[in-house]
């Protein structure tokens, strides 16, 4: 009788072809294909040739301490198949029962970090626990009592070194003289002791949803106010060359702040986003006006798209449509010319009810991936 199976090697290649949730599913047929899938360097290896990766945005529960809602950015919004809930993974018990609950009788909710090549990083206060999820393989890896209190003065980051196969999560605290930057490796579960100083004065309590920053191209970036220049700026810290940098704003945002009110020009820039691949700032330029967006291409800013005024926008999809926030806690995606072209509202579901709202570690940005944890 005829042996009709394909070899290893071309089993692996037909499987690195496959959208990343059909991988997912492959894992169940067989366990040769199990093996293959289940191999760390195959998940590195798909997530790089994966022509046609699956975006989605993850939406924490107002109440319950587990309950995520994901949503594929590309799906029709008015379908029930865009969403799907999903629940968190658990953190260690605390020493005291009622340390699980917030003031007013809920479950404790964990704070989203930030979001990197398919893994969600969550911090859960009470507990000072890191944990490391990845949304689509339901893997995660629990670090416990974190030394610091992450988001408490600092900017933070989660991202990803190339050169060390790390994923890092970097803390800066600004004072009026020095930036000290901090990093903890996921590899080696530590702190770097070696605290990078950098001589340049900024000053970061614009807001909260600023403390967060967006990993783009090997780097984590903020939004700031430089004291020596009196205006707004982008830092960029590159997570490879260890290194803080700073990018200039258009002229628009860049007009000196000669006030001691550094709050007086907060509404000017309203989010950082990564948006068709470039870095984009969404900003009113005056109060008057509909807000922009800006994009940086060949290190030039240019103003791209025109937004509503109550519209926050997160990713541009498939069909060429801007989809976003706006304050009437529903997703809405606009076309090209800036008309609605279709809306989902987060209603209750299960016995939950979601944030809609991108600020306050409430959600995150993902791209789903087989990858696994060095």
């Amino acid at each position: 009788m005829e042996n009709h199976t394909l070899p290893m090697e071309l089993m692996r290649e037909i499987l690195l072809r496959l959208p990343v949730r059909s991988v997912s599913r492959c894992k169940c047929v067989c366990k040769s294909w199990n093996f293959i899938i289940s191999n760390p360097q195959f998940g590195n290896s798909h997530y790089d040739l994966d022509a046609t990766p699956s975006h989605r945005l993850i939406l924490r529960s107002n109440y319950s301490s587990h309950g995520v809602l994901s949503i594929d950015t590309n799906a029709p919004l008015d379908t029930c198949s865009a969403a799907k809930h999903l629940i968190l993974p658990l953190h260690s018990s605390p020493c005291n029962p009622y340390d699980n609950e917030d003031y007013d009788g809920f479950p404790r909710r964990p704070e989203i970090l930030g979001s990197c090549r398919g893994f969600i990083l969550l911090y859960y206060k009470m507990n000072r626990d890191l944990i490391i999820w990845n949304p689509l393989t339901r893997d995660r890896k629990l670090f416990l009592n974190s030394e610091f209190m992450l988001t408490f003065r600092f900017l933070y980051g989660f991202g990803y070194d190339t050169s060390t196969d790390d994923y890092l999560l970097i803390l800066i605290r600004l004072s009026l003289e020095t930036a000290e930057i901090q990093v903890f490796s996921f590899k080696t579960n530590r702190w770097n002791r070696d605290k990078i100083e950098i001589n340049v004065p900024y000053y970061s309590n614009l807001d909260r949803k600023f403390s967060m920053g967006l990993f783009f191209n090997d780097a984590l970036y903020w939004v700031v106010f430089s004291m020596y220049q009196r205006v707004f700026v982008i830092i960029a810290f590159d997570l490879v060359k260890r290194s803080l940098s700073e990018i200039p704003l258009f002229d628009n945002l860049t007009m000196k702040n000669t006030s001691d009110d550094l709050t007086m020009k907060i509404p000017e820039v309203l989010s950082l986003r990564v948006i068709g691949g470039c870095l984009c700032v969404c900003c009113l330029v005056q109060y008057w006006a509909m807000p922009e967006i800006w994009v940086m291409k060949e290190s030039s800013w240019t103003k791209w798209f025109v937004i509503p005024y109550d519209f926050s926008p997160i990713c541009i999809t498939k069909d060429g449509g801007i989809l976003g926030l706006n304050i009437r806690e529903r997703l809405e995606k606009y076309n090209n010319k800036g008309e609605l072209f279709e809306h989902f509202t987060i209603v209750a579901a299960e016995g939950e009810e979601y944030y809609c709202s991108l600020r306050d570690q409430q959600s995150a940005m993902y791209r789903e991936s087989q990858l696994s944890l060095p």
